[in-house]
């Protein structure tokens, strides 16, 4: 366990606070570089832009205030007060904002498949490892096939494929259902494999330029810390049984990513390091503007979850200030979170792999 917090916080003990001031105050000038078109990105809540309100509009949270309050001035189906780090990542290489699959792009055009509550594995894998229901109905097996049907006829050379978080909830809902880590543990394999074919299947369609997204410390996360209040926490108050889970799911992939670059010279793919920089930011949270690290900036959504109690008055309005929090509602995090994570992966070497960042010179943010 030693050894692991020495992982974690590796990053924090090499860094001076004036070198996160220059990484904040970095020149935002654009670049020359080719385009990357279209862009498509895969994922659960953390990357969807609406299609889970399309999907289930009887469940989505996130088509009611305040969602979206921040930025867009009303709910998009976002699971944010604004912009996701996906938003962040489009706008720094001057594209619009990707349009979620359900709302019917223009063919042939970018388009977002990720889906809130999605799981890596289907439904039925899931619940015969765990014996847990799916929070939803959409894998990312399903993403694919959607993928696969919108492009059978384009050529994808140019285009960008976003990996965002998946996997995230095949183990917060086996840790929410009270299932031991130990059962946990035993989703890492499959939903790594599965992740890894994904990867293949959208190289063999033509795909160049990959993007893929590690785990948050899911151990960090509040609604888990306040489910597993009895579980032993850090010196952050995170939950170590389940941030080892996050922990050991971003070495697999970071591997995965290692291995196709290796097999396939002529692919660009990066790993982003999502924990490491999310302790990174903990670490040094004044200097990046935040000055609430755990309570959520809204506690609405989390009176639905069974067992969990929070101390919140109406639990309908979001406090006043969200850019110096890191969570919104206690499962997603805010607009300044997920601005602060897309320009450490878009400026420090550090929180990638390949530490050759492709996207680097083609962006400004």
């Amino acid at each position: 366990m030693e050894s692991f917090r020495k992982t974690l916080f590796l990053f924090v003990l090499s860094t001076l606070p004036s070198e996160i001031n220059a990484i904040l105050q970095s020149p935002s000038s654009p670049l020359s570089c080719k385009r990357f078109t279209p862009i498509y990105a895969f994922g659960d809540s953390i990357t969807d832009t609406g299609n889970q309100v399309r999907a289930f509009p009887a469940f989505a949270m996130a088509s009611h205030p305040p969602y979206g309050h921040t930025y867009f001035g009303r709910p998009t189906g976002r699971y944010c007060d604004g912009r996701l780090m996906l938003d962040f990542l489009t706008t720094a290489l001057n594209e619009d904002l990707l349009p979620p699959h359900l709302a019917h792009p223009a063919p042939d055009g970018s388009e977002n498949f990720a889906v809130g509550g999605a799981t890596a594995l289907d439904a039925q894998r899931l619940s015969r490892i765990t014996n847990v229901t799916a929070p939803a109905s959409i894998s990312l097996d399903l993403q694919i096939s959607y993928f696969s049907n919108d492009t059978s006829c384009a050529n994808l050379s140019d285009a960008l494929v976003y990996f965002g978080m998946i996997g995230g909830n095949d183990y917060i809902s086996t840790f929410l259902a009270r299932r031991p880590a130990s059962v946990v543990e035993k989703l890492i394999n499959p939903v790594a494999a599965t992740i890894s074919t994904a990867f293949t299947d959208i190289i063999s369609r033509g795909v160049k330029h990959i993007v893929v997204q590690g785990q948050f410390p899911i151990g960090c996360v509040f609604l888990l810390t306040l489910a597993l209040r009895s579980s032993r926490t850090d010196t952050k108050g995170c939950v170590e049984s389940a941030n080892l889970i996050s922990y050991e799911h971003n070495r697999r992939l970071k591997n995965a990513v290692a291995d196709i670059a290796r097999k396939h010279t002529d692919v660009n793919i990066v790993f982003f390091d999502t924990s490491a920089a999310f302790f990174y930011i903990l670490e040094n949270a004044k200097l990046f503007g935040f000055t609430n690290l755990h309570e959520p900036c809204y506690t609405g959504v989390l009176q639905l979850y069974a067992g969990v109690s929070v101390n919140a008055s109406s639990g309908t309005e979001a406090c006043s200030n969200p850019q110096n929090y890191i969570s919104w509602d206690g499962i997603h995090f805010t607009e300044g979170m997920y601005h602060a994570l897309m320009k450490l992966f878009l400026t420090d070497p550090r929180f990638v792999s390949p530490s050759s960042n492709f996207l680097s010179s083609c962006t400004h943010i």
